[in-house]
């Protein structure tokens, strides 16, 4: 509570006492008039414990108590202008006024005003035998409501201000949550990126040891095989352990190549630093030399002049990397065309091969691998046997920054 509010909670009751005690130490006052007196003092101290929340009250008590209080005071204002000609009692109206809009709820603060000022006019026009005529009367009433207004405006504001604090702070709460979920998602965004960054390696590396198995270590144990045949045929017929050694040569340079292959996938390095179609062409002649394949990879005037995506292509390579793989490894193919054409919406990259189309399409982990890159980027990729070959068929849209 703040001090003003402190100092408010304390005079009030102060206020209403102390104008109690002028009539109580009046000479002129009579026995049941100082009773009266008493008890509204007594009175006053314990509506105020109410209307202060000294005690826990609910808001019926508050509204009944104010209310209790205006009549009294309407009362004990006509009472000592009446017997006593003493206008001390409208200080009372005074402090009233100011807990009418700090107690009562607003739908509620036209009435008491309106109640307690003419309670209060009306006492103190009809009751006073003070003033001169009534010019004297008049000027001292103006006055009196001035200050009743003032007071009544003061209640206003401190009710507001309270009312601004309270949503300031609630906002203020409401912000602190906020920012704690924020950061909080945020901390549980980073994991999750963290955890698929680490799952996506965890099966790059899976997929690349499956091939490393089922292309090198199964050319070494061809390789093997034919050794120890060779050995066995060196002695009774050198003619045909010739021919076996020569496989073997040739099962060796192929499980080399592998080999190399392999390496490449695992790190295809310096594509910060050339084109897409660069990257893709030297991935094609390299892959070309190791295998035999005819591999050609060409580019339109709109993906020339894309600016440069090291994630966007770096998924691009893989995919391509990929599809060149499956074609030589599953389809026997040997011509592979592949074309990279944008549009201001979208880029589109198209593989073709002439090789054996695949029996189904159940996707196995390589095209798995290829739709998941796809979506990495934001893209969405196709495949479509035909009568000769797979077309695969890479979409990525382009948004107007990297458009422009």
């Amino acid at each position: 509570m703040s001090w003003s509010m402190r100092f408010l909670t304390f005079s009030r009751p102060l206020t209403l006492v102390a104008c109690m005690i002028v009539f109580v130490i009046d000479p002129r006052i009579t026995t049941a008039s100082l009773a009266l007196y008493v008890v509204s003092a007594a009175f006053f101290v314990s509506s105020s414990a109410i209307i202060n929340d000294w005690i826990q009250a609910d808001y019926k008590w508050q509204f009944w108590t104010l209310w209790a209080e205006v009549g009294l005071i309407t009362y004990l204002n006509w009472h000592s202008l009446y017997h006593y000609d003493n206008n001390a009692a409208t200080a009372t109206f005074m402090v009233v006024t100011v807990s009418i809009p700090l107690t009562l709820r607003r739908q509620h603060w036209r009435t008491a005003f309106v109640v307690t000022i003419a309670g209060w006019l009306l006492t103190t026009l009809f009751g006073t035998r003070a003033y001169a005529d009534w010019n004297q009367a008049f000027f001292v009433t103006l006055i009196f409501a001035g200050a009743m207004i003032f007071f009544a405006s003061t209640g206003v504001l401190m009710t507001n201000l309270r009312e601004e604090k309270a949503r300031s702070e609630r906002l203020l709460k409401e912000v602190s949550d906020s920012r704690a979920a924020l950061e909080r998602a945020h901390r549980q965004l980073q994991e999750s990126a963290a955890s698929q960054q680490q799952l996506a390696v965890v099966e790059e590396r899976q997929r690349l040891a499956r091939e490393i198995h089922d292309s090198v270590a199964h050319g070494l144990t061809a390789l093997v095989v034919q050794t120890q045949a060779a050995r066995r045929l060196l002695t009774r017929d050198p003619e045909k352990a010739a021919e076996t050694i020569a496989r073997c040569e040739e099962m060796a340079r192929e499980a080399l190549q592998d080999t190399r292959r392999a390496v490449r996938a695992l790190h295809p390095s310096g594509l910060e630093q050339v084109t897409d179609l660069e990257a893709l062409q030297r991935l094609a002649r390299d892959y070309g030399i190791a295998t035999g394949m005819e591999i050609e990879v060409k580019a339109d005037e709109g993906a020339l002049a894309l600016p440069p995506d090291h994630h966007r292509l770096e998924q691009l390579y893989r995919i391509f990397q990929e599809a060149l793989t499956n074609a030589h490894r599953h389809g026997g193919a040997t011509v592979v065309t592949a074309r990279l054409s944008a549009t201001p919406a979208e880029l589109t990259f198209s593989i073709t091969n002439n090789g054996t189309p695949p029996a189904n399409m159940d996707p196995g982990v390589g095209l798995k691998s290829m739709a998941e890159r796809a979506r990495s980027i934001g893209g969405s990729i196709t495949f479509a046997p035909g009568p000769v070959g797979l077309a695969i068929h890479v979409t990525v849209p382009i948004t107007p920054e990297v458009a422009g």
